[in-house]
């Protein structure tokens, strides 16, 4: 094939064809020639060109249905059919376009017409099928990118599972080191601190008052110790499991923040993956956490549901409220998000100023693994 392009002249009358295929390869087109629509069709499909021109009045089948059937045709239907015909009616035009030409000349032929049209026809298809390969290149390379993040994506949140277990593990491990070795540690000495100011009653007040004061410092301090413990793993979590976890947060919360706390659950008991129960109490000690730091509320209402397939938390609040859009790289609102997203959950934040919030999580269900 040529440079300029390969062009299939159909036509039965051999003055037409002639005269057409010395024009076009003079102009540096290669030329084939076909002088009925039997073999115009023949030649298009074992060897498509890049441009027909088709005469429309020929005897069989005529040019109207050559165009037909290639473009029924998937070999053949992206090729460029432009019509020739001495006749000048509308009508004629009409059908030839609605059949999928591209073009029209009209007999007798004028060489710059002829050329120019045959010229533009083939650089449009040339044009359109770079365009499609690059398009086709450039979906592909999207495609290619689009597969990396994802699997980056994928490596993203195995990672962060990883840490966040890491992260829990070394809770559980400090918050037990507290309460095993220190609590026993300053309840003993607190113990002492008893005997001795019993022991000591008789050596004056300032010695037993001295005694007394350190006796409560090492209660206060043992208190302490409990709560940043409890804040750190809360022993109910891994005893009792997540419902009398929550129970008792909600309990302490009431008592920290003076807020009226209704809570729901349809479970006395959840059977759930550790981590996934992990999960639900961390969202809502964060939650529960930001609502006394922040929002100023009289009263917040904790529902946990749990249906065959999902577990859903609603957290709502009718505090002072706040534009989620604007505050949604916070890094609360992003670690309850990473957490939800771990486990393919969904979590739906919906506040304005003054208006209160609501925090609605839904995460699939993961039984427990018994062995």
């Amino acid at each position: 094939m040529t440079d300029n392009g390969e062009i299939l002249i159909v036509d039965d009358t051999v003055a037409s064809l002639d005269l057409l295929a010395e024009l076009l390869t003079q102009a540096g087109y290669e030329v084939r020639l076909a002088p009925n629509g039997h073999m115009a069709l023949r030649s298009a499909n074992e060897c498509p060109p890049e441009l027909i021109l088709l005469d429309v009045r020929m005897p069989g089948i005529d040019g109207f249905e050559v165009c037909r059937r290639l473009k029924a045709a998937e070999k053949t239907r992206d090729i460029p059919v432009i019509f020739l015909s001495a006749l000048n009616e509308t009508i004629d035009k009409v059908t030839g376009f609605s059949l999928g030409a591209v073009d029209y000349i009209a007999k007798p032929y004028q060489t710059e017409e002829v050329l120019a049209r045959v010229h533009t026809h083939i650089e449009l298809r040339r044009l359109r099928f770079d365009l499609e390969k690059r398009v086709i290149e450039r979906t592909e390379q999207l495609n290619q990118s689009e597969s990396r993040l994802r699997d980056s994506h994928k490596r993203l949140r195995e990672l962060t599972a990883f840490l966040q277990t890491v992260r829990e593990d070394e809770r559980a491990t400090i918050a037990r080191e507290l309460h095993d070795e220190l609590g026993q540690a300053l309840t003993a000495l607190r113990i002492d601190l008893g005997w001795i100011r019993n022991k000591c009653a008789g050596l004056g007040a300032s010695v037993t008052d001295r005694i007394t004061a350190a006796h409560e410092l090492v209660k206060r301090t043992i208190d302490a110790l409990h709560r940043i413990s409890e804040g750190l793993r809360p022993g109910m979590l891994d005893v009792l499991g997540l419902a009398a976890a929550i129970e008792h947060h909600v309990d302490e919360f009431r008592e920290r923040g003076d807020i009226e706390c209704e809570l729901t659950m349809n479970r006395d008991e959840f059977d759930l993956d550790n981590r996934l129960a992990i999960t639900i109490f961390r969202v809502m000690q964060e939650a529960t956490t930001n609502i006394l730091r922040h929002a100023g509320a009289s009263r917040i209402a904790i529902r946990l549901i749990e249906t065959e397939a999902h577990i859903c938390l609603d957290i709502e609040d009718n505090g002072c409220g706040f534009d989620a859009s604007a505050h949604s790289n916070k890094y609360g609102l992003l670690g309850m998000q990473e957490r939800v997203n771990m486990f393919g959950g969904e979590i739906q934040i919906d506040s304005q100023p003054g208006a209160g919030t609501r925090i609605h999580i839904k995460l699939p269900v993961q039984r427990e693994q018994r062995s």
